[in-house]
């Protein structure tokens, strides 16, 4: 029965409190040998009054916005090509790995990637079925999976292709994505 304790300069809000139990109470149960609801997180909150480092006082920490929210943000702005927003939610190491030759095709910039897709479709949607969220340092890993569906560049219309999506976050920009998809197979010519 683990129980993990943690101590807290009032202020947080109840989502920021929530999303730091789970992930506490999800670290314990991959390292622990417990059921989920055998382990324990309570937090103690104390005014920043109460709270000092350095002798000086402290405040809240600002909370990071999820990772899971800002990839799929970054999607959605993908799809509606609007590049410029898309922008704002990358590093500026930013690079991203899709399928293609051996190794895959690598590019560093949105532009890249609409040059690159423009020969093999007009059009693409995901449906969403999964995001899943795992942390490293300072660095959550998201994948996003689900079907792709749109338009080859004749006009006609795909659905159905498979895919998922590995994006690398810190703080709060993209610095890194890597897909995989069943496009060369959905958009091979139809026999």
């Amino acid at each position: 029965m683990p129980i993990v304790r943690g101590t807290l300069i009032r202020g947080y809000d109840a989502d920021v409190r929530r999303r730091l139990a789970e992930r506490l109470t999800d670290a314990v149960a991959a390292t622990i040998k417990a059921p989920l609801d055998a382990i324990t997180v309570v937090f103690d909150e104390v005014d920043d009054g109460s709270y000092m480092r350095g002798r000086a006082s402290r405040s809240p920490g600002q909370p990071l916005r999820p990772a899971g929210e800002i990839v799929v943000e970054f999607l959605r702005l993908m799809e509606a090509r609007d590049l410029d927003a898309a922008r704002c939610h990358l590093s500026l190491d930013f690079q991203m790995v899709f399928p293609g030759r051996t190794n895959g095709t690598s590019m560093t910039s949105l532009e890249e990637l609409v040059a690159f897709s423009a020969p093999r479709y007009r059009a693409v949607r995901k449906t969403i079925e999964a995001v899943n969220e795992s942390y490293s340092g300072t660095v959550t890993t998201v994948f996003v999976s689900g079907t792709l569906k749109g338009e080859r560049p004749d006009g006609t219309p795909f659905a159905d292709s498979r895919f998922i999506d590995r994006f690398e976050v810190e703080g709060e920009t993209i610095r890194r994505q890597d897909v995989w998809n069943d496009l060369a197979i959905t958009l091979a010519p139809m026999a």
